[in-house]
């Protein structure tokens, strides 16, 4: 399973009802654009996203380069609790990208595990245990300098993204 933050969309909104509303920004619609070519080597079947515009606006362009329905659901919103994302995702299939926000991850992994803008987390499941495990990060397509995208193994505890994401993620609040 992939477990995605949504690309760029620039500065938060005042409210949460207009910020759902708040679209990709230039660099975000530029990784939107390149995720298909990103991910070509990864086998997904399934794409579940937060129903707000800007984690729909990632995906799109990928789903429908492999001509796979957009689900969208509020058990991965930026309100979301970490019961209802965790049972969501016990009930995913294995192939599944789902893109959220950066308060979910923080839920899941209880501010053990960061992911910038744009940026995937390769999830594995473990039946024993109620949280999957983040087992390797794939940056977001504009911070990837060659054709090939690399998969670096994950930090040691606390996994963390790359050091300009920490920055990102702490400037975004």
């Amino acid at each position: 399973m992939l477990l995605m933050r949504h690309a760029s969309a620039g500065e938060r909104r005042g409210s949460p009802e207009r910020d759902r509303t708040r679209r990709l920004d230039a660099a975000g619609r530029a990784d939107a654009r390149a995720l298909p070519a990103a991910f070509a080597e990864i086998e997904i079947d399934w794409i579940v996203t937060s129903p707000t515009a800007r984690c729909v606006s990632t995906v799109l362009a990928l789903a429908r380069r492999r001509g796979i329905e957009i689900e969208c659901r509020e058990e991965i919103g930026p309100d979301a609790t970490r019961k209802e994302i965790l049972d969501l995702l016990a009930e995913l299939p294995e192939h599944t990208l789902v893109c959220t926000h950066r308060e979910v991850f923080e839920r899941v992994f209880r501010d053990k595990v960061t992911c910038e803008k744009g940026g995937t987390w390769i999830l594995e499941r473990n039946c024993r245990r109620r949280v999957p495990a983040a087992v390797a990060y794939l940056p977001p397509p504009s911070n990837v300098v060659s054709t090939k995208q690399d998969v670096r193994p994950p930090a040691r505890a606390p996994r963390q993204a790359p050091a300009r994401a920490r920055r990102s993620v702490a400037d975004s609040r």
